[in-house]
């Protein structure tokens, strides 16, 4: 396990709007070609929604590689979309938008998902960011999609950047979760003791034709169908791509403490998976603002408080994995906020200025337009 590299992929989910009225666009073919072209087929491809495009990071083992590859892939599609008069958007919501006018796109896949889901489908105007993290033990992943489950709300909570739905100020941080759970198969993965049990589940629904394959359960955690991983789905897509992959090197080091904790969360039971889903409300509620409850101590704790005691039972692994500058900037998030508290700053200062609420929330689109595409590293 001490020379396991933990190797990791991310996926990354943006919004297509029109640069002048910063409107969702459907997605032109010439731009979906030259994309494709340009990244990959395997890199690059459709969402449910024809507003949504998705890219993925190829395996990385180091965090700096990880950056330059997803920086890469930001500024490459921003740059095709300028092209044909659209910009990305990297949010778990629009903050405008409403999925009435939205279209599905048109494949075999989608359709299939499409005709099953029905309206909770056609309402799916959300991006995330998932995080793939191999462990040294692939036959672990049930065992570890259990242990890590009260770790996912601090995970939310770093990542929110989707306060607003349809127009409207939610009160919610992370109002994507809140949307996402109409979808079945979705929220805290059952309690399965082990890899018998979850195959036991997964044969039922297969044999019944209730689903396909095991990419139609959409956990917040979930064991990847098609890669050796643990794949982490609960994030909303950051517009900081700094965000994307500290949270990622936490969600890695998490990963590498666990397998070296076996007893750790062991016995989470459906009590304590209880309380792991209030703290994950806290998280779509109040970002880090409010805290979350301790397991240990029962008592609710500040994110910082609980975030220092966690780095230092992480010290081992954060120095194996030599992520240090990913924990210092999930210190820095905890400083400035997530892209979830720049939007409402924003929108409060422009109505605080007079702004209509349309023009406030215009204002947030324009900042989230320019702040989605990073600068290349050096």
């Amino acid at each position: 396990m001490a020379a396991h590299p933990y190797t990791f992929g991310l996926e990354e989910e943006y919004f297509l709007v029109r640069r002048n009225a910063r409107r969702l666009r459907h997605m032109p073919r010439a731009f979906f070609d030259e994309c494709r072209d340009a990244i990959g087929d395997g890199r690059f491809g459709h969402e449910l929604l024809q507003t949504q495009v998705e890219v993925q990071t190829v395996v990385h083992h180091d965090a700096g590689e990880a950056r330059r590859d997803l920086v890469g892939l930001r500024t490459r599609v921003a740059e095709l979309a300028r092209r044909h008069g659209l910009s990305i958007l990297a949010a778990g919501t629009h903050p405008r938008e409403s999925w009435r006018q939205q279209r599905s796109t048109v494949k075999p896949h989608y359709d299939q998902v499409m005709a099953q889901l029905q309206l909770p489908g056609r309402r799916n105007l959300l991006c995330g960011l998932h995080v793939h993290v191999q462990p040294a033990n692939v036959e672990a992943r049930i065992d570890l999609m259990r242990r890590m489950q009260p770790f996912l709300p601090m995970l939310l909570a770093f990542s929110t950047s989707s306060p607003f739905w349809m127009g409207q100020p939610t009160g919610l941080m992370g109002y994507r979760q809140t949307a996402y759970q109409e979808i079945p198969r979705t929220g805290l993965p059952p309690l399965f003791t082990d890899q018998a049990g979850y195959d036991r589940y997964l044969r039922r629904l297969i044999q019944s034709g209730a689903i396909e394959n095991a990419g139609f359960l959409w956990w917040a955690l979930r064991p990847s169908l098609n890669f050796p991983t643990l794949e982490l789905r609960v994030t909303d897509c950051c517009t900081n791509t700094d965000d994307a992959l500290a949270i990622a090197q936490l969600y890695r080091c998490l990963i590498r403490y666990l397998e070296r904790q076996p007893q750790l969360h062991a016995g989470l039971d459906a009590g304590v998976q209880a309380i792991v889903a209030e703290n994950l409300w806290r998280a779509q509620r109040y970002g880090f603002d409010a805290g979350l409850i301790d397991l240990s101590s029962n008592r609710l704790v500040s994110m910082r408080e609980m975030f220092r005691n966690l780095q230092q039972v992480l010290a081992e692994d954060v120095a194996a994995l030599g992520v240090e500058a990913e924990f210092d900037h999930l210190w820095h998030i905890l400083q400035t906020g997530t892209s979830a508290h720049r939007q409402m700053a924003i929108y409060r200062e422009s109505r605080a200025q007079g702004a209509s609420r349309s023009e406030a929330l215009q204002a947030v689109v324009d900042w989230l337009a320019q702040a989605s595409v990073p600068a290349m590293p050096a």
